[in-house]
């Protein structure tokens, strides 16, 4: 499974990261092998669909997130979206449009936005739009984090409140991830 982290903050003791490390955490509990990718700890360079070349590290990303089947996309709000970096790496993705599978076709994406007030779902929804045009299959649960209400009702950790989300969110996606074996056992099973 991969945890897509939108953000350029680096890992520090914030809420945002609070928020990871939950979200890492049920990943693990749940059985689901985690691979990261991390915008904070990765420089994408700006996307150019005329560029000459390609850079060795957005091939590697780019195989990254083609070879999960399974991912949950961690975003911030910003200026009512998600932030330019997030888009940019997601963007460098068209590289595969001529392939025989492009995009990032028929992976599940679970997605969580957080916003310093209520409009995290306006960064959910960006994603959804960006997923749906990827030709993924988004997770029919997503999470808007309001931080500052977050905040109010637990200022020294993420409040039960969004732990209990984050822990459906990983039961949801540990679901896809049975179905999708099931779905492999019974699609691979010699001719009788």
């Amino acid at each position: 499974m991969l945890l897509f982290n939108g953000s350029r903050h680096n890992k520090t003791n914030s809420f945002n990261q609070d928020i990871y490390n939950y979200l890492y955490e049920q990943c693990e509990q749940n059985d689901l092998s985690v691979r990261e990718f991390d915008l904070s700890e990765v420089s994408i360079p700006q996307f150019d669909p005329f560029a000459r070349s390609t850079p060795p590290e957005v091939f590697e990303m780019i195989e990254l997130f083609r070879e999960e089947e399974l991912q949950i996309w961690l975003a911030p709000l910003y200026h009512g979206s998600i932030p330019g970096v997030m888009k940019n790496a997601l963007d460098w993705l068209e590289l595969t449009s001529n392939e025989a599978v492009p995009y990032l076709s028929d992976k599940k994406v679970g997605m969580i936005c957080i916003a310093d007030g209520l409009f995290a779902i306006q960064g959910i929804n960006a994603m959804n739009a960006i997923a749906h045009t990827l030709r993924a299959w988004v997770l029919p649960y997503s999470i808007p984090i309001n931080k500052s209400e977050a905040q109010i009702r637990n200022p020294q950790y993420l409040s039960r409140f969004y732990q209990s989300k984050i822990e459906m969110m990983t039961r949801l996606i540990k679901k896809e991830k049975v179905k999708s074996a099931e779905s492999k056992v019974i699609n691979h099973r010699p001719n009788e």
